[in-house]
């Protein structure tokens, strides 16, 4: 079996406190165990087979003086991120920067409730407030900080106000919710049923959704997203990453209600520790084909975080030289959910490290930088990573948002200052009503309208791009009219909605057939030149094949298509190869090949 990616190493089995529902703690260590060279030889031989992220765990690892010599060995045996389990009730300012130097990423700190509950849950009076301190020594040296929630009887009631309470403590410093749900625990009384877990972790995902932090299940967790009702399955996809053909875990059984659900493949079911203590589980399997999108990977999280971080396209310039655009995702999460998205907003942010690598590598290739999500606004760095792609590129630095959070003036004009020079806003309807229906949030259309104002009013250039769908293609005509009356100096650019990975369903109720939009798109297209208004975009990755753009556009100017750069999501037919326009064009996808076929093309 291969090993594991994620490697856990115990260091130590006491702890200085004493949760009621913790069954690991234990009153004495065996001092075989614990000597420092054994956990390095676990540290070494977990590394050589193939893991790369060390946890290092307890007990409470902070309760050995040797913590930070573990860690420095963890990262010279080759970890490439190490993350510390720990309560942070034994951590200063110097052991947190002796820790941080040593190589330690993450700190997961065990917060079960706020104040003084939480003494009182974790049976360590004033436990809570040197925990506090101890979190925001880390955050000091620069060590990321996730607060780690476990979902039992005792914690159940403080779950939804945790959020609140640690960003007001914390603010940027905490970076995400780590959910645990176990299935054992010293008090079995402790234990709950999924129903009740669901409604525990619901509650908490709505706290945490307006303050925009990351909530995710640990991995590994045995609380399945079947937990949830189908009506809250949009909220809560996002605290899941479900690899398709994960190995089944030991001890867990599929029941009769896995049967039905679309995720069976990367799914081992229900823990049997459950089963023996409450019986099967009230479930509702996942029978929808788009909850099984957005909740997939293709491998482990960092794989997919690695895969989706760096996207690249090849556009004309006003000149007609081409130029590559890198497209660099600053986070994933997102505060809308437009149904033909195709970034897997459900992932963790990207390490720092990695962006500014792949904004330093994308300038040194003389590529035109473009920061984008998810919701890039979400990060609050990134008027930082706007200044640093600034200060290495020739090229305008170009930024993709969905501009709800640049109803804002204040943050377009750091924007501004940093150097931003191109917004490519998306704005996918022509009345509130279509908008938040396609985006699926509701109220943002206004604070939409409102950033466009606010860029508008500012020296970013703003292009504006409507992603063309059946929900919205009746709108396409209104909405060039009321962008050629409210932002005169905006750019039009039409996209068509691209099933291009497993996250975008093929859909006929999503996807339009060309011929049906078309006689809208040409409509717009010839509105757009009587109002003065510029259009772009159709010749693009995104756009449509060239046979099929509406002649009131005149000539494009595409650039000639390298071979094997769209990896093989473009397919052309027999009638591209009798096509002159063929080496310009993209052809058309094979998500729409599958759900409309190839008729509809035409040679030119």
């Amino acid at each position: 079996m291969k090993a594991p990616r994620t490697l856990s190493v115990v260091t130590n089995l006491r702890c200085n406190q004493a949760c009621v529902w913790c069954t690991r703690r234990s009153d004495r260590d065996d001092p075989r165990f614990i000597q420092a060279a054994s956990v390095r030889a676990r540290i070494e031989e977990g590394l050589a087979g193939g893991a790369e992220e060390v946890v290092v765990t307890g007990g409470e690892p902070t309760m050995r003086g040797d913590l930070a010599e573990l860690v420095a060995h963890a990262r010279a045996s080759g970890a490439r991120r190490i993350v510390l389990e720990t309560n942070a009730t034994l951590l200063d300012g110097p052991r947190a920067r002796a820790l941080k130097d040593a190589g330690l990423d993450v700190a997961r700190v065990n917060v079960p409730a706020f104040g003084d509950a939480c003494d009182a849950l974790t049976r360590d009076a004033g436990g809570f407030a040197r925990a506090l301190a101890g979190m925001k020594a880390l955050a000091e040296a620069g060590v990321a900080i996730e607060a780690a929630l476990t979902v039992v009887s005792s914690t159940a009631p403080h779950l939804a106000g945790l959020p609140d309470a640690l960003h007001a403590a914390l603010g940027a410093a905490l970076r995400a919710l780590i959910l645990t749900f176990p299935v054992e625990a010293a008090e079995p009384s402790e234990l709950l049923s999924f129903d009740r877990a669901a409604a525990a972790v619901l509650a908490l995902e709505r706290a945490a959704r307006p303050l925009e932090l990351d909530v995710r299940m640990s991995s590994g967790d045995p609380l399945p997203p079947c937990a949830f009702e189908s009506t809250s399955r949009a909220r809560v996809a996002r605290l899941y990453a479900m690899t398709p053909g994960a190995p089944r875990r030991p001890a867990h059984t599929q029941i009769a209600a896995c049967e039905t659900c679309n995720l069976r493949d990367r799914c081992s079911g229900v823990p049997d520790a459950y089963l023996g203590h409450l019986g099967p589980p009230v479930m509702h399997p996942i029978t929808d084909d788009r909850t099984r999108r957005r909740l997939s990977l293709v491998s482990s999280t960092d794989e997919q975080i690695a895969r989706e971080l760096v996207s690249r396209s090849i556009a004309s310039q006003a000149d007609g030289t081409p130029v590559i655009d890198e497209t660099i995702r600053v986070l994933f999460r997102c505060n809308q959910s437009c149904t033909f998205c195709f970034v897997s907003t459900h992932l963790p942010a990207p390490a720092a490290h990695a962006i500014e690598s792949a904004i330093r590598a994308a300038a040194s290739r003389d590529s035109r930088l473009v920061l984008s999500g998810g919701e890039p606004t979400l990060d609050p760095r990134l008027p930082e990573w706007i200044r640093l792609a600034k200060s290495l590129s020739r090229r305008d630095v170009v930024l993709q948002t969905n501009a709800v959070r640049l109803d804002d003036a204040a943050l377009v004009k750091r924007l501004e200052e940093a150097g931003l020079d191109e917004a490519f806003v998306s704005l996918h309807g022509a009345t509130a009503g279509v908008s938040d229906a396609v985006t699926e949030a509701p109220g943002t259309f206004a604070r939409t309208v409102a950033g466009i104002d606010n860029l508008h009013a500012s020296r970013i250039r703003t292009m504006l791009n409507y992603v063309v769908c059946e929900r919205n293609r009746h709108e396409l005509v209104a909405h060039v009219r009321a962008v050629a009356a409210r932002w005169p100096r905006a750019i039009l650019n039409v996209s068509f909605v691209a099933p291009s990975s497993d996250v975008v369903p093929r859909d006929r109720a999503l996807v339009p057939r060309y011929s049906d939009a078309l006689p809208e798109i040409a409509t717009a297209v010839a509105e757009a030149r009587r109002l003065g208004a510029r259009v772009v975009g159709f010749e693009s990755m995104c756009g449509l094949p060239l046979c099929l753009v509406p002649r009131e556009l005149g000539e494009l100017a595409p650039v000639d298509v390298p071979e094997g750069f769209d990896g093989g999501e473009f397919v052309k037919t027999e009638t591209c190869a009798r096509c002159s326009l063929s080496p310009r064009c993209w052809g058309i996808r094979r998500g729409y090949a599958e759900t409309h076929g190839t008729s509809e093309l035409v040679a030119r």
